[in-house]
């Protein structure tokens, strides 16, 4: 699934940030600078939102309906509705 988003997000930002380093003007190891800057284009792009349809178009591709849960699935864990303040959602 990574492969489906890495063109727009951690390939492009892997060489901005390199092509900063190469001109001294990242802070610290750069292995650091590229997670910070791809954390920020994930939010930017809302990557985490458009995982989860991707994923199921993607197997939804070959036309076979998804299964059943099994009868002892238990619920979701934490429902639709975001729970803590709004401080902490940015």
């Amino acid at each position: 699934m990574a492969d489906l988003f890495k063109h727009e997000t951690v390939v492009p930002t892997a060489f901005r940030v390199a092509g900063r380093a190469k001109r001294a003007s990242v802070p610290g190891p750069i292995e650091s600078a590229v997670r910070r800057e791809c954390r920020d284009a994930f939010r930017r792009t809302n990557l985490l939102e458009r995982i989860i349809p991707t994923m199921e178009e993607v197997l939804a591709a070959g036309g076979l309906a998804p299964p059943e849960p099994p009868a002892d699935a238990q619920p979701a864990a934490f429902g639709e509705t975001p729970s803590g303040d709004e401080g902490h959602r940015g």
